[in-house]
Order: structure tokens, then sequence, then C-alpha cells
């Protein structure tokens, strides 16, 4: 019985683990967008204390809640879903959504061409 008990509670502590990394997610493009946890809820329909929750890992995210929050964001629902990150050598969501943000906000074509081309002379380097 008691063995029952610590195999449910293990994989209790990872499936917490996945709503942790997921609520991380939401935690750091919430920010990278420049939402309060209350406007994020608002636009859900939840408090901004259970935002809270979901970002600390706390609550479990049904699905409907995450599709919401995937829209407000405006990112697939895969984007918190797929892989999660155990390679510390990829670049993360957040940055790219970052890097997406203010590339967005370039209203010259020229120096977002110049950029791409700087991105492109670099990752040469580097590879």
């Amino acid at each position: 019985m008691h063995f029952i008990f610590i195999v449910s509670l293990m994989q209790e502590n990872t499936n917490m683990a996945i709503y942790r990394q997921i609520g991380e997610k939401i935690r750091r493009l919430r920010q990278t967008k420049g939402l309060s946890q209350k406007d994020l809820a608002s636009y859900v329909g939840v408090t901004y204390q259970q935002i809270q929750n979901y970002e600390k890992g706390k609550s479990k995210i049904p699905v409907d809640r995450l599709i919401k929050i995937a829209e407000a964001l405006e990112v697939s629902l895969d984007y918190f879903l797929k892989e999660f990150d155990n390679n510390h050598n990829k670049v993360s969501e957040s940055e790219l959504a970052l890097l997406q943000t203010y590339y967005k906000n370039i209203s010259s074509e020229k120096i977002r061409k110049q950029i791409l081309s700087l991105l492109h002379t670099l990752a040469e380097e580097l590879s």
C-alpha cells in the first residue's frame, strides 16, 4: 500500500513540474508582452491570484484556460506544450518572443535588413 502511495506521489510531482514549466513560460511571455497578471486574468476570465497560481505551477491549468492564455499572449497552444526545456543551448521561447517584439517595432525596412544581415553573419561565424 505504501508503494502505491509513493508512486502516486512521484507521478503528482512530475505532473506539477510540467505545470511549473508551463507557468514559467506564461510568466516570461506575459512580462515580455508588458501585461500584468490582472490584464491576463481579465482576458482569461479568472482572478489575478489564479494567474499567479498558474505561473508558479501551483494549479493545474484546464485546456480551455490555456487556450485563452495562448490567445491573450498571441502564441499557439503548442508554445506551452512542446518540448520542455531540458536543453540549455537552445534559445528560449521568451527570448524569441522578445526578439520578435523588438523586430516588429522597427519601422525602417533598411534597418530590419541590416539586422538580419548581422544575425546571419554572426551565426555563420559561430558555427
